[in-house]
């Protein structure tokens, strides 16, 4: 959209950051911020599986799925869920992670680098087609 000339009915002091965001994103190549965002999310939950039991992270994981009662309300947007939303999504796999063996079964694959970015990669499709499925995502 270089050298691109907007009619001036366009140009307000509202719609310019939404103009220069839309310019912006014609002109990168990565226009899907969001599935970046979701490969990020696994890599690191990658390296964490990786790492020794004793960190912090690793710990915290355990407390995660005692049969404690949750609390009221509503839902709570945490990574563990959000990890667990992903994997459903999945046709190929009947990966999830809710319980401690299927954080084993994840630590598992996540030791053979190649099948854990097998499954990165396929977890970021599987986002951006739903995404591009979805009308309500079509956001500037």
């Amino acid at each position: 959209m270089k050298g691109t000339i907007l009619p001036e009915s366009l140009v307000s002091e509202q719609s310019c950051p939404l103009i220069i965001v839309a310019i912006l994103r014609a002109e990168s190549a990565e226009t899907d911020f969001a599935s970046k965002l979701d490969q990020a999310r696994w890599r690191l939950f990658g390296h964490v599986l990786r790492r020794d039991r004793n960190i912090p992270a690793n710990k915290a994981m355990l407390f995660y799925f005692s049969d404690n009662k949750r609390a009221r309300g509503r839902p709570q947007t945490i990574l563990p869920i959000t990890l667990n939303n992903d994997l459903k999504k999945l046709v190929t796999t009947k990966l999830e992670f809710t319980t401690q063996t299927d954080l084993d079964t994840l630590r598992l694959i996540a030791e053979d680098r190649p099948k854990w970015n097998a499954l990165v990669a396929e977890i970021r499709k599987t986002a951006e087609a739903a995404r591009s499925d979805d009308p309500a995502s079509g956001r500037l």
